[in-house]
């Protein structure tokens, strides 16, 4: 198995500009505290994970989970 596959099997739970665990996030108590203290102001590539986290309280998920529409990777 090459390590590419190996990283689609980790689960997505951090913010990594910020270095920060959705748990830790979830903490702050909504997306925009969250956005405030800085996650997902620099790639945004752990925006769509972070609105299902704080919609559903999950702090991880699939790299691919379908509950994240498609058009939201790339905003």
């Amino acid at each position: 198995m090459d390590d590419m596959a190996m990283d689609d099997d980790k689960p997505v739970n951090m913010c990594a500009c910020l270095n920060r665990r959705f748990s830790e996030l979830k903490k702050l108590g909504s997306l925009e505290a969250a956005h405030a203290a800085g996650a997902g102001v620099e790639c945004s590539g752990c925006v769509p994970y972070l609105k299902l986290v704080f919609e559903t309280g999950e702090t991880e998920f699939a790299i691919d989970d379908p509950r994240i529409p498609e058009e939201d990777f790339g905003q």
